[in-house]
């Protein structure tokens, strides 16, 4: 009798071992074997996906969101979040639209204006969350109001359109009429923020003190200031991001990157970043921000209404959340 029930328990054990090694498998690949999926079926099903017109158009449709979760990866490691992503965007763009229609100052200096705005709106942020003690979420999510509705407020209304060449080129032209400029930016971008995630204080500190704020601020790091600089360089990215928006589509609104934020978070967890911090993956998330582009190009392609795409959103953060459970359980 005893060695009965001794041998369901092994075999228990075994099963649940087996179960452990499936799960810890998924929890490392899941991110990979979505991407696979993701090209793989609509390949397969859709005959206008592998065309080279299309490919690009996943590509600088990715782009946009690149910078947004290369951002956001630094926010999350630090234990932080930000929603107001989507509205940083909109005001940099609608400013940044207005001054390029306005024509009273060098395209040069209209990009660095708009990128120092974006740090200054992602720097409020920081100092707010910082100074008050008010949880990340309560305050990004008050500034994502007050920014849309500054975007509102400065359009009126107003669309601005009609460009010129020089500034569009950034966002839709094509180096050596090959390769599109906006992916030369994001890629360049990307290497840099990864090369200073692993061999950088800003990136090890952003680990430090995503993983034990405490520990972290015993051992001399200023906690406050760091904050402020996670939430600055996303506040620039959010400023890039609307450069190469407003220069693809040529055309500048109050709404537009409406639930950005959604996306990119989804985006950055799926890529391997720990919902709570501690840990982030800046090329994980680059993986991430191609499969959102991916997924919406093929319902395009399936001519599926747009609400269909706030489902498949829901269920991309419900995959991205498990994937973040197994790897914390697992301790990936």
């Amino acid at each position: 009798m005893q060695s009965t029930v001794n041998a369901e328990d092994t075999g228990q054990q075994v099963e649940l071992q087996g179960i452990e090694k499936v799960a810890k498998a998924f929890a490392v690949t899941g991110p990979w074997l979505i991407l696979a999926l993701a090209v793989a079926l609509p390949a397969l099903l859709l005959p206008p996906f592998l065309t080279t017109t299309n490919i690009t158009n996943v590509m600088l449709q990715a782009a946009i969101y690149v910078p947004l979760v290369v951002g956001m990866t630094y926010v999350i490691t630090g234990g932080g979040i930000d929603l107001s992503v989507g509205s940083q965007v909109a005001l940099c763009g609608v400013i940044m639209a207005s001054m390029l229609q306005a024509d009273v100052l060098p395209l040069p200096v209209i990009i660095i204006l708009t990128l120092a705005l974006g740090v200054l709106l992602g720097a409020i942020n920081g100092i707010v969350i910082s100074v008050l003690k008010i949880p990340d979420f309560i305050v990004t999510l008050a500034f994502m109001e007050i920014y849309r509705g500054l975007a509102l407020v400065h359009s009126a209304g107003h669309i601005w359109y009609g460009f010129s060449d020089a500034f569009r080129f950034i966002g839709s032209g094509r180096l050596f009429g090959v390769v599109p400029m906006s992916l030369i930016i994001v890629a360049v971008v990307t290497v840099i923020a990864a090369w200073a995630y692993s061999r950088t204080y800003f990136g090890r500190y952003s680990i430090a003190i995503g993983g034990n704020r405490e520990a972290a601020q015993m051992a001399g790091i200023k906690v406050w200031r760091l904050k402020v600089e996670q939430y600055g360089f996303l506040g620039a990215m959010c400023g890039l991001s609307a450069i190469l928006l407003v220069g693809r589509l040529d055309s500048a609104q109050a709404t537009m990157a409406t639930g950005y934020e959604i996306h990119v978070i989804a985006a950055t967890i799926i890529g391997g970043t720990a919902l709570f911090g501690g840990r982030g993956n800046v090329y994980g998330s680059l993986i991430g921000a191609l499969i959102l582009a991916l997924i919406a190009n093929t319902m395009i392609l399936m001519r599926l209404d747009f609400f269909w795409r706030l489902v498949a959103t829901g269920v991309i953060i419900l995959i991205a959340v498990s994937l973040n459970q197994l790897r914390e359980r697992y301790e990936l």
